[in-house]
């Protein structure tokens, strides 16, 4: 076996239901999903973005979360759309776990507040993305937040299908009685 250490390696080998679980996660990994994904963070941050690498030993996702997991590329996107949303945003080469999830959590905290207001259930939990555990669920959120941001500006370009919009039906007075006697 190699000598590569990935983020989340230091986790137990599952077994039994839980091996089972993670199998199943990792086989509905949208990897469609994936490339538009990284096609709209590149064109939301304006710069080309070095993604990891996938290897052997590697699961479903990990080159997108080697770019995202910090979530700096996240904080920068909210600021994109609002600037001044995220106010602090911690970089740098000396950023410690605890601010990356910090990140991380401002990312989705945005996304719940004004104007946004994106669904918690379509967002994603920041172990998710930080520890790599369900990245097809973080690829889901990040689509929710790039919905949301493009019904509060048209200019942020959609990655996904389009949010839906409200459709109120205003029917006429039927008559109350269905009999037809009065």
């Amino acid at each position: 076996m190699s000598g590569i250490k990935r983020k989340g390696s230091n986790r137990h080998k599952a077994y039994g239901m839980t091996a089972e679980l993670n199998r199943k996660i990792s086989s509905k990994y949208p990897k469609d999903l994936d490339m538009q994904c990284r096609e709209w963070v590149e064109m939301m941050v304006g710069e080309n973005i070095n993604w990891g690498v996938e290897h052997e030993y590697s699961k479903p996702g990990d080159a997108l979360a080697d770019a995202l997991d910090d979530g700096v590329l996240l904080c920068r996107i909210v600021n994109e759309v609002i600037p001044g949303t995220i106010k602090k945003v911690h970089t740098g080469e000396k950023i410690n776990e605890f601010q990356k999830q910090e990140n991380i959590q401002n990312f989705l905290e945005a996304c719940t507040d004004e104007p946004f207001n994106c669904i918690p259930a379509e967002l994603f939990p920041t172990v998710y993305l930080f520890e790599r555990q369900n990245m097809g669920q973080v690829v889901t959120g990040i689509q929710a937040f790039a919905r949301r941001a493009h019904l509060y500006d048209k200019t942020v370009p959609l990655f996904g299908p389009k949010q839906n919009e409200r459709n109120p039906r205003n029917f006429p007075d039927w008559v109350k009685s269905y009999r037809g006697d009065q």
